[in-house]
């Protein structure tokens, strides 16, 4: 296990290292000047000003050496301030990640908990009306964006039924927890619908292959419910491609919630992002996404460790 985890953990910083060298390169690419974004439209043309600006942020310095700079600070836990605004990425990230970690938490437990009772009873009526009407739902849950989704949602049940609000963003602690789901639902539940519905097909596939095995079909000799098999001794073995595919996709979901914080204007990661890319804050997007990739890969690594742990056939090996 020592090995195992020495070798995660060398991946996890190369992969930190390539993802930092990119954004920092891709950042510079971006159109515009940040100091444009500091002065009024009138100091524009004063060059003397743009260029003493531009001096004291030391962005007159060559590239590498300003992405040298940032990574060197950003080990030191120091992600810079903001240019726009004079905020500390890292007072920003804080401050808006519990709204980002929370939609992608609630997101992949609504998938969860719907994919795996849908793909194991699926599994288990093979080819039955219920199997085909989920295969159907899934299909349609993949084909459809998550944007695209949002906006129905919003039109059903805020405009249509009036059960839920479609912007804006209650916390926990200033109004309880059923205030903060009923803005957190609705955006939760568009990203849920691609990760309910790969995990549902994976969970039923493993199973189909699963209830074929000599030790289920014996388990049924023994006159076992198959309510106690489908959960004790097939899910089990069943469920660990599910596993990776739902870390995954938390991962992922924390860096995909950029379009749905946009639609219902929630004060997450995202729009922040977003703000950031059209003022051209260059250390602003180069730490939130250096943040998220540090995130996607820590959680790829506790997966990897919780794969083994459930696997010990992966251990052995």
């Amino acid at each position: 296990m020592g090995k195992i985890l020495a070798a995660r953990l060398a991946r996890l910083v190369a992969t930190l290292f390539a993802v930092s060298l990119l954004t920092f390169l891709l950042v510079e690419q971006l159109p515009g000047d940040p100091v444009t974004a500091l002065l009024p439209p009138e100091a524009l043309h004063d060059l003397e000003t743009m260029e003493r600006i531009r001096t004291e942020l030391r962005l007159d310095d060559p590239a590498l050496v300003r992405y040298g700079r940032w990574v060197t600070d950003a080990l030191q836990g120091d992600l810079g301030k903001s240019y726009i605004t004079d905020q500390r990425v890292a007072d920003a990230i804080r401050d808006r990640i519990p709204v980002t970690m929370e939609l992608a938490l609630l997101a992949t437990v609504i998938a969860a908990v719907l994919a795996i009772p849908i793909g194991a009873f699926s599994a288990y009526r093979e080819g039955g009306r219920f199997d085909r009407v989920m295969s159907g739902f899934t299909t349609a849950s993949l084909s459809i964006p998550a944007f695209v989704a949002a906006i129905f949602f919003i039109w059903l049940f805020t405009l249509k039924f009036n059960w839920l609000p479609s912007t804006g963003w209650n916390r926990i602690t200033d109004k309880g927890l059923l205030a903060n789901l009923k803005t957190a639902i609705l955006p939760a539940s568009a990203l849920a619908l691609a990760p309910l519905a790969i995990n549902a097909r994976l969970i039923r596939a493993d199973m189909i292959g699963t209830l074929k095995e000599d030790y289920i079909l014996s388990a049924r000799a023994k006159g076992l419910r198959s309510r106690y098999i489908l959960m004790r001794h097939a899910l089990r073995p069943s469920s660990l491609t599910a596993i990776t595919i739902f870390g995954l996709q938390f991962g992922a979901l924390i860096g995909g919630t950029v379009v749905i914080e946009t639609i219902f204007a929630l004060p997450g990661l995202g729009t922040r992002l977003i703000s950031g890319i059209y003022q051209r804050d260059v250390t602003m997007i180069q730490g939130i996404t250096l943040f998220v990739a540090t995130v996607y890969v820590v959680v790829n690594l506790l997966v990897d460790l919780l794969y083994l742990l459930l696997d010990p056939r992966i251990r052995r090996q």
